[in-house]
């Protein structure tokens, strides 16, 4: 599987993740001190609804990500054939 790593702004990243994130998608989230990992069930306008999967956390949960733009530190976005990750900078 083909790996792309860039960097861009939390505003780019929120039309990323608005644009290109797709149900059945996995995704990553880092969030300030928090990971969110899961796949992604629904994608309305960039509030992601994330099937999470993690040892603390498990079950569906919404996340606007626009709302919490300012402590986007990074995303991993694996899709059908490629992961993309991309780290968030200053904007």
């Amino acid at each position: 599987m083909k790996t792309e790593k860039k960097s861009a702004t939390c505003t780019e990243i929120c039309k990323y993740i608005e644009n290109e994130v797709k149900p059945g998608d996995i995704v990553r989230l880092s969030l300030g001190r928090c990971y969110i990992p899961g796949e992604v069930v629904t994608n309305s306008e960039g509030v992601l609804q994330i099937d999470i999967e993690s040892d603390m956390i498990k079950g569906l949960s919404c996340i606007d990500v626009e709302k919490l733009k300012d402590f986007i530190v990074e995303i991993e976005h694996e899709c059908k054939d490629s992961v993309c990750v991309i780290e968030a900078k200053d904007d």
